[in-house]
């Protein structure tokens, strides 16, 4: 059972433990009384039980946990992202969506170097623009056919044309 990435956690909405969530799901409201895996920043999971959500605005919602009774228990779940099941939202196992892209390798096109993992798709009104990761730098690649020359969906690849440099460097701070 392959899971989806439903949305995001932003952070707290008020005091009796709701939350804000980005997603661009269509159908959201179907994940009412259905368990779901928070995964955190940290790479643990909570599973937890959706009991109401309701539209804020655009591709934000306002979700409640079955779980969460108040502000405070909502700090552990900030950032974390929202997985479902795909046959939940009525996704089959064959088709995909922009946020399952999170995670996956990018390489190269010419040299197969590595370059590093998307870690955010950021919609724009032109085009998807995929946020690259490595430990110099952050990248960030349109998702136009220039740039992008395959994504492999079974192996989590996708080759890109390094035509110009398109990195930033990324600043650390503990």
């Amino acid at each position: 059972m392959e899971l989806l990435i439903a949305g995001k956690v932003l952070g707290s909405h008020n005091l009796k433990g709701e939350v804000k969530v980005i997603s661009d799901l269509d159908n959201i409201e179907v994940l009412v009384g259905n368990k779901v895996i928070l995964e955190l920043a940290d790479s643990q999971q909570k599973l937890l039980t959706i009991k109401k959500i309701e539209h804020l605005v655009a591709n934000k919602w306002i979700f409640s946990f079955e779980e969460i009774k108040n502000k405070q228990d909502t700090v552990e779940i900030r950032n974390a992202n929202i997985k479902v099941r795909r046959d939940i939202v009525g996704i089959a196992e064959d088709e995909y969506l922009v946020s399952d892209m999170i995670g996956f390798k990018v390489y190269d096109v010419k040299d197969e170097e590595y370059l590093g993992e998307i870690i955010e798709v950021m919609d724009t009104a032109a085009h998807d623009i995929y946020v690259i990761e490595s430990e110099e730098f952050e990248t960030m690649i349109p998702d136009v056919d220039v740039f992008i020359k395959n994504i492999d969906f079974e192996t989590g690849d996708v080759t890109f044309d390094q035509t110009i440099d398109l990195n930033y460097a990324t600043v650390w701070s503990d």
